[in-house]
């Protein structure tokens, strides 16, 4: 799940009758309008890839007989292997990422390459996002007041009008928005693979995509070989605990308590998080930034809220390396690098509908929820993680899939899991709790690696990735238990 303001990444066998007859009324592969002819990328120092560049109609509701079709393109990368293994199928995070993968792909094709030695690798388009028809992009943007603090419940009021008049506006052109959640989504990758005719396939997915391919991997267990998941959220995960940032703060105060040079200016990094965060609640500040769209100056008040949603939106993040600089820099008074990053919280803030529908549809147990709600209010950035991100959930016609999701489910499925050991988005903890129903899994830890592992460690990842998808038996093949990011935590 991606967090609103981000900067700049059941029983299972009725469940499939049911759907196995609900197919016999929809639309089946077969008959659905489908295409594919070749394209070639260019990247930026001008190589040229070949590939092909598919379409396919598929109905915006599985349950719906008959529902109206939407289309969903996918990007194919063929291999010329003489003995090819199934193909790769890559998921793609967010959900709703802008760019979306394949509007980027000229800029992400030299990674899959490398991919295609062994098996084809399929990148389709998640429904109702980039170069899929329609794309839900709300039609408008919102934004908050300049001259008070970020308050939560204003911020909250003020989103979900925001997203009941885009939800309106979609409803309006007849788009039945029930039909936006992963196990949709799921379905749209059983299309394609049907269409291409492949017996099985292999999945590769991060963040949300690990969710998405963990969906397939339930719904249709005979049709995955292996998989890989990187900062992995499992079936459970889409609502953020806030014991786990609580949990990854704390351990950065203690990489800062281990730092020779730092430990001498923050004797207690979690101290100065508190004293910082309590002076501003307190004492909100004024700053003067440039407005990124006029990119005049203006003064902008931070406040309490301010601080922990930026302090828990880089927790989980390349940037967490920079937060116990930042903080000494506030508590001197200089608070221009919060500034800076709030005002683009503030303003020209635009949604893409399916993916508030899709986490929405997710969601979380009521148990997980109450747990949320207690341990928000003992951890120090409360529940700034999850932030609005959920206030609108009662407002959307939804297909509540949790439900589906929830119960558990036992698989040998060869399965390579990796995380960072500092991601607060999908911490270390939901790869353990992955791990406990699946037999053939592995799990590789980055030492002080996030939720940005590619950036990171990508040159370490790559073969190792490369390596487990080619292998003639995933089970056999050797993948180390840790790898290590550079912590390289700022100092001036």
């Amino acid at each position: 799940m991606k967090p609103l303001p981000e900067i700049k990444k059941y029983h299972v066998f009725g469940f499939m009758v049911l759907l196995s007859a609900v197919r016999c009324f929809a639309q089946s592969p077969l008959d659905s309008s489908f295409e594919i002819r070749p394209k070639k990328v260019t990247t930026q120092d001008g190589t040229q890839y070949s590939g092909e560049m598919g379409y396919i109609q598929v109905p915006e509701l599985y349950a719906d007989g008959r529902s109206p079709s939407i289309e969903i393109p996918f990007y194919r990368i063929k291999t010329t292997h003489k003995n090819p293994l199934p193909p790769l199928f890559v998921l793609s995070g967010g959900p709703g990422d802008d760019p979306s993968i394949l509007q980027q792909l000229e800029d992400i094709i030299p990674i899959l390459v490398p991919y295609s030695f062994r098996s084809d690798v399929v990148v389709v388009e998640q429904r109702g996002n980039g170069l899929s028809k329609p794309n839900l992009s709300c039609p408008r943007t919102f934004e908050m007041p300049l001259d008070r603090p970020l308050d939560i419940s204003e911020f909250s009021e003020t989103y979900v009008a925001y997203i009941k008049k885009c939800s309106s506006y979609w409803q309006k052109q007849n788009r039945n928005l029930k039909g936006y959640n992963v196990l949709e989504m799921v379905e749209d990758i059983e299309m394609v693979r049907e269409v291409l005719s492949y017996e099985k396939i292999m999945i590769l997915g991060g963040s949300f995509g690990s969710h998405h391919g963990l969906a397939y991997l339930k719904l249709h267990p005979d049709r995955v070989d292996r998989a890989v998941f990187d900062s992995p959220e499992g079936l459970k995960h889409t609502v953020k605990l806030p014991s786990e940032v609580n949990r990854i703060l704390y351990q950065l105060s203690e990489l800062v308590t281990e730092d020779s040079i730092l430990s001498k200016k923050i004797p207690s990094f979690i101290s100065l998080v508190k004293e910082v965060l309590q002076k501003l609640d307190r004492n909100p500040v004024t700053e003067t930034v440039i407005h990124p769209v006029t990119q005049e100056k203006v003064s902008i008040v931070l406040g309490k809220y301010d601080l922990q949603l930026i302090t828990a939106l880089e927790l989980g993040r390349m940037g967490y390396r920079e937060l116990p600089f930042r903080y000494l820099q506030m508590k001197a008074g200089d608070y221009s690098w919060a500034a800076n990053f709030a005002i683009y919280i503030r303003v020209n803030q635009r949604k893409n509908l399916m993916a508030v529908l899709t986490d929405c549809a997710s969601g979380a147990t009521g148990n997980r929820w109450k747990q949320v709600i207690r341990e928000g209010k003992e951890a120090i950035l409360e529940d700034a993680l999850n932030n609005i991100n959920f206030a609108d959930c009662h407002e959307l016609p939804l297909r509540d899939v949790q439900g589906e999701l929830e119960f558990d489910f036992v698989s040998d499925i060869p399965i390579l899991l990796i995380s960072g050991s500092q991601d607060a988005r999908t911490p270390p903890r939901n790869a353990q709790e992955i791990m406990l129903n699946h037999k053939n899994i592995k799990w590789l830890n980055v030492k002080y690696g996030t939720h940005d592992l590619f950036r990171e460690v990508y040159d370490q990842l790559g073969p190792i990735m490369a390596g487990y998808f080619a292998a003639d038996h995933p089970l056999k093949y050797e993948v180390p238990k840790e790898i290590y990011a550079d912590l390289d935590l700022r100092k001036e």
